[in-house]
């Protein structure tokens, strides 16, 4: 083989061509071989973060329902579901076979050129479970581009008018790309980047309560009426928090927005799809905003999808002619295969009860997740959330457990309640293969987020295990995992 050919071979290193994997031999890798190219390759400082979580030697052999199996023999049972994507469960037979009828009919993924049949359908279903008039959707491949979208027509459609700024809530997470990445302060995301919407085109209000946003709105409203906001956007259920509005808020909102000229955005992208116990959470009230985001469970599972829904109205001030329809678009929108996995999870949700048993299985969590504060009432402070996206909220003690353990030159650990979580969460792990998770913006929070097919035994799993650990004290669980784990925590310290 000529010098040259060996240059153009991928994986060339210091003149040496070095073979790819294949698909069969990247299946077949031992852990610690994946962890070294996550390491090399990827991104190693979260790789160390997975290593103080005791996860990032999980060799997984599959994954069913809210099961995960690991090839040491365990069951986790996954109380995470890749927070929120997977809330039909893992591999749900219907979607495997709705790809393997795509797959066997080789459906086309990818046309430009003329409209794909599978599109269209998609945005009819999704019609069908939302109030009118949100008839009109935009597909896109993750949550953060569809309030892409839904920025960027509202843009269209209030600029004319002289409107240059956005309304948003504080602790507000609405994704990272630079529009979104704008109104998103629940973690600080937006530290070293040009951001898509300037600082001074931001208002930002506090959650939840409808006389600050009404006298934000007021605040910028001058003596002709006139007020510069282009939208309101607010997560109908706070997905960093995990609270839950005052019951009326968001109808509230929808009806303060429309009567100042504001476009309301409802996201849904965390807590829609029947996760609430509603198609989407808003509909627990008789509020209908001008645009929707959705995302996550849409892919069921398998696929990025993602959905900005609007009214034809809206849409054809925005769009609304040959010249402009095309002027937002994206090259993997609704790609064939995409859309037929995310019209067989409309139906799986339809015709299993997904919606009401999430609505079911919820109260049941919330039923004893109130049992277990009422036990542990100085370790539990408060049990948030609706349907299967719930919380409880932690007393950590921390300046209990800062007697034990100094971490004032951890990089990793930068307040003593990401030691306690982070404990809690490991416990969880290694003692009862329970999969929980935490925000970094509220390191006081575990989150439980299930898939729809739970049952409440899979709640009753998680109880028990929470039990244990609160029964021995959180500090303890915090020992455990200081002691344990001395290396892990303190490795990067020198």
């Amino acid at each position: 083989m000529s010098a040259i050919a060996s240059v153009l071979i991928p994986g060339n290193y210091n003149g040496k061509a070095l073979p790819l994997l294949s698909l069969d031999q990247s299946l077949e890798l031992d852990v610690a071989s994946a962890n070294n190219f996550y390491s090399k390759h990827l991104n190693k400082y979260m790789l160390q973060i997975f290593d103080i979580l005791g996860l990032k030697d999980m060799d997984i052999r599959g994954a069913e329902g809210v099961e995960i199996w690991l090839n040491d023999g365990r069951t986790l049972f996954d109380f995470s579901a890749g927070l929120g994507v997977v809330g039909l469960g893992h591999n749900h037979p219907r979607i495997i076979e709705a790809e393997r009828k795509c797959h066997e009919r080789k459906i086309i993924d990818c046309i430009k050129l003329a409209p794909h049949k599978l599109q269209g359908v998609l945005a009819y279903n999704l019609s069908l479970f939302l109030p009118p008039p949100l008839t009109v959707s935009f597909f896109a491949v993750s949550g953060a581009e569809a309030n892409e979208a839904a920025m960027k027509l509202s843009e269209r459609v209030q600029t004319p008018k002289g409107k240059n700024k956005f309304l948003c809530m504080q602790g507000a997470f609405h994704g990272k790309t630079h529009g979104p990445l704008s109104l998103t302060t629940a973690t600080d995301v937006q530290s070293g980047f040009l951001l898509g919407v300037p600082k001074e085109n931001v208002i930002y209000v506090r959650y939840g309560d409808i006389d600050a946003l009404r006298q934000a709105i007021a605040a910028e409203t001058d003596s002709s009426g006139h007020n510069p906001i282009i939208a309101a956007i607010v997560e109908t259920i706070n997905g960093t928090t995990c609270e839950v509005p005052p019951a009326g808020y968001l109808s509230q909102f929808a009806e303060l927005c429309r009567k100042n000229e504001i476009l309301s955005i409802f996201d849904e992208v965390k807590v829609g799809m029947g996760r609430s116990g509603r198609f989407c959470a808003f509909q627990y009230e008789d509020a209908v905003p001008d645009i929707v985001t959705l995302a996550k469970t849409l892919g069921g599972g398998k696929r990025e999808v993602a959905a900005m829904v609007t009214s034809q109205t809206l849409f054809d001030r925005a769009y609304g002619n040959k010249q402009d329809c095309n002027l937002h678009s994206s090259s993997f929108s609704g790609l064939g295969e995409s859309c037929a996995v995310a019209i067989e999870t409309l139906n799986i949700l339809q015709d299993e009860g997904l919606i009401d048993n999430a609505e079911r299985v919820g109260h049941y969590l919330s039923t004893r997740l109130h049992e277990l504060k009422a036990k542990y009432p100085r370790q539990i402070i408060d049990v948030r959330g609706r349907g299967l996206f719930q919380a409880i909220r932690l007393n950590f003690h921390q300046d209990l457990v800062s007697k034990l353990i100094d971490i004032s030159k951890n990089p990793l650990f930068q307040t003593y309640q990401t030691v306690l979580i982070g404990a809690v969460t490991r416990q969880l792990f290694e003692r009862h293969n329970v999969l929980v998770h935490f925000q970094p913006g509220a390191r006081d929070l575990l989150h439980f987020m299930p898939p729809f097919v739970s049952q409440p035994h899979h709640i009753d799993k998680l109880i028990v295990a929470l039990d244990d650990i609160l029964s021995s004290g959180i500090a303890d669980a915090t020992l455990h995992f200081v002691t344990e784990n001395v290396k892990r925590v303190f490795r990067n310290i020198a």
